[in-house]
């Protein structure tokens, strides 16, 4: 079974405004580690997940197996689908 682990730390790692070496440094995870997950390669130590799992307070099975949803989503992701259907109106004025 192939793991969503390279989306879910993509989205996580932008979600929380981290970089690679950040997280490396708080979790002891070679950035190189990290950096192979991401290119989509597969962990060989299901300990350095479980590592990165309960840095980001989730379960092994839901960093590796699940879909992560965005709790703090922008706020114009929110309305994305309302703003392409027209529903609001956007106006231009020159700042003095």
């Amino acid at each position: 079974m192939k793991t969503l682990l390279a989306p879910n730390l993509k989205r996580l790692l932008k979600d929380r405004d981290l970089t690679v070496a950040q997280l490396s440094r708080a979790t002891k995870v070679p950035a190189q580690t990290l950096n192979n997950w991401l290119a989509g390669l597969e962990p060989r130590s299901m300990t350095q997940v479980k590592i990165i799992s309960q840095f980001f307070d989730m379960s092994l099975d839901e960093l590796a197996y699940g879909e992560i949803k965005v709790k703090d989503q922008n706020k114009i992701d929110q309305y994305s689908d309302e703003i392409n259907a027209g529903i609001f109106e956007v106006v231009l004025r020159r700042v003095k």
